[in-house]
């Protein structure tokens, strides 16, 4: 990711951390998460070239609340009892979407920077769900595990493109 998408992309680790204890926790959070920022990036061109200022701010946040509230009724009616679970972890997607508009991240010319942050976002959540689910033990499934693994990850990743770079 590019630094400026850096905060709404961090918005996530405790996000990805918390709902990879299980594959289908990991699988229903991918797929809001999917929805909302998809949604969120399309109705914010509407706003994005029709305000300005803090009125662009204030509808942005009405937007992510909207989309959020709206994703989690539907996860609610679909599977009430996992869903209860991803609440508190959808409140931290619409922060993200406020913060990634405001790094304009939704603007037509940044595909790429989207694509990254999807591809980046998904590659860490199965990795450490894998992760989790190949571990096996109840050990596996609590948090302080995937701060572990996630760490284990990320450096096995930076170490990967140290390697590939010339010096």
């Amino acid at each position: 990711m590019t630094k400026p998408f850096a905060l709404g992309g961090l918005l996530l680790l405790p996000a990805l951390l918390g709902v990879s204890a299980t594959p289908a926790g990991a699988a229903a959070f991918w797929a809001l998460w999917v929805l909302i920022v998809t949604l969120y990036g399309w109705s914010c061109a509407w706003v994005r070239n029709r305000l300005s200022g803090n009125w662009r701010l204030i509808a942005n946040v009405l937007l992510a609340t909207t989309w959020v509230s709206c994703a989690h009724l539907v996860a609610q009616a679909l599977a009430f009892g996992p869903s209860m679970a991803l609440g508190a972890y959808l409140g931290l997607i619409g922060v993200q979407c406020v913060l990634l508009e405001h790094a304009c991240l939704f603007a037509a010319n940044q595909r790429r920077a989207q694509l990254q942050l999807f591809t980046v976002a998904t590659g860490l959540l199965v990795a450490i769900t894998l992760s989790r689910l190949l571990l096996g033990s109840s050990i596996a499934t609590l948090a302080p595990t995937g701060f572990i693994l996630l760490g284990l990850w990320l450096a096995g990743c930076q170490a990967w493109t140290q390697r590939r770079k010339p010096h």
